[in-house]
């Protein structure tokens, strides 16, 4: 075998508290990754459907980079063909970087038969993420990788742990960035008495993912101390939006992943009424792309 297209889903990072080491899949949308080996010792990346000025350059594109670490550890030479089949936003908090950098590392992984483990592959893919937030955090790509929801227990080596989740009605508004990452902005300095909120907040997740509680889940997410505050400063009407989707019924509201996207988590009856609120708040911003009515979902990265 010398080619495969793969589906590879969106991916909600930082999940609340969980900066770095929560994230979770999600049913929709998604981008397809078609791979095709070739003998030219040349990797070659194409973009088709809206290109949304992703960068070709093998060196600036996730999955390029993605690559090029794979080859490295692994001492290989071949050629390899990437066309990124675009079917969701970029640069919005809906992990596309990341799930570019999967695909590419769980495809090459089939087709060159290297039996890589799930956490070697997150290792190598989450090196990917440098071209796009200059950080080779592993919170998307594993998400992508192994859907579901997952804890990254470790980096050092890089250990990833996947929960399933049941079907979780979820509101995305996606917004594309004004800056190309905030990264940079975010403090631990936090003080005692909000990194004690922060720490019980984590395990409340875990524990409401455990007991299947999406009231309970929401709840836990809805606060976060490190990058809440950072990047939903860079989102106009943020605050009011999300109290409006909380009194509407909404179980928690936060950012999704590096921003500027908002995600919240519902009941099913509830679901159009919060989408309709957040398509209200959040049209009139120049960035503003689209609101996604979706799912939680436990398939990752697969061949189609």
């Amino acid at each position: 075998m010398n080619e495969i297209t793969l589906r590879s889903p969106a991916t909600s990072a930082n999940v609340g508290p969980g900066y770095d080491i929560f994230a979770m899949a999600l049913k929709d949308p998604y981008d397809d990754v078609k791979l095709i080996l070739t003998d030219t010792g040349k990797i070659e990346i194409t973009i088709t459907g809206e290109s949304q000025n992703i960068p070709l350059n093998v060196e600036d594109n996730t999955a390029g980079l993605a690559i090029l670490e794979l080859f490295k550890r692994k001492n290989i030479s071949q050629g390899v063909k990437v066309e990124i089949i675009k079917k969701m936003p970029s640069g919005g908090g809906l992990g596309t970087t990341g799930a570019s950098a999967s695909a590419a590392i769980f495809g090459l992984n089939r087709l060159l038969d290297l039996h890589l483990s799930s956490n070697e592959m997150i290792d190598i893919a989450r090196m990917g993420e440098v071209a796009s937030g200059g950080s080779p955090h592993a919170d998307n790509v594993a998400a992508s990788i192994l859907g579901g929801f997952v804890l990254v227990k470790s980096y050092n080596p890089i250990d990833v742990l996947k929960l399933n989740l049941p079907e979780f009605p979820v509101v995305l508004s996606a917004i594309r960035k004004s800056l190309r990452t905030t990264r940079g902005f975010i403090t631990y300095e936090i003080g005692q008495e909000k990194l004690k909120e922060q720490m019980a907040r984590c395990a409340r997740v875990i524990h409401a993912i455990h007991t299947s509680d999406i009231e309970e889940f929401g709840s836990a997410i809805n606060v976060d101390h490190i990058a809440e505050p950072v990047r939903s400063a860079a989102i106009p009407e943020y605050a009011a939006v999300k109290k409006n989707a909380l009194e509407a019924g909404a179980f928690g509201c936060t950012v999704s992943g590096g921003g500027s996207s908002v995600i919240a988590f519902c009941s099913k009856e509830k679901q159009e009424e919060i989408a309709q609120i957040f398509e209200k708040g959040f049209a009139p911003n120049p960035h503003y792309v689209k609101t996604i009515r979706t799912f939680s979902s436990n398939q990752g990265v697969h061949e189609i």
